[in-house]
C-alpha cells in the first residue's frame, strides 16, 4: 500500500495511466484539436480503453453493467 491511500496497486496503476493523459485546454483549442489531430483527445484515450477493459472493472470493483464494466456484449476486443 501507498502511505496515506487506500489504493492496491492495480487501482495505481490504472490512476497512473489516466494521469498521463491529464491536461485542461479551453473549449475553442479543444474543438481546433479534435478536427485537425490524428489523435484521440486524452479524455477519450482514458475512457474508451479503460471501460473495455475487465482488469479495470475488477480492480475499481465496478458493477456489471455500469459504464466501465459494460455487458460483454457491448465490448469492444481487438485481440
Amino acid at each position: 500500500m501507498l502511505p496515506g491511500s487506500n489504493l492496491t496497486h492495480d487501482q495505481l496503476f490504472f490512476l497512473n495511466y489516466a494521469q498521463i493523459w491529464c491536461g485542461s485546454m479551453r473549449i475553442q483549442d479543444a474543438m481546433n484539436k479534435i478536427s485537425a489531430s490524428v489523435h484521440s483527445p486524452g479524455p477519450i484515450r482514458v475512457l474508451g480503453p479503460l471501460s473495455n477493459m475487465p482488469e479495470f472493472s475488477k480492480a475499481f470493483n465496478c458493477p456489471a453493467g455500469s459504464r466501465y464494466n459494460p455487458p460483454p456484449a457491448k465490448q469492444c476486443s481487438l485481440w
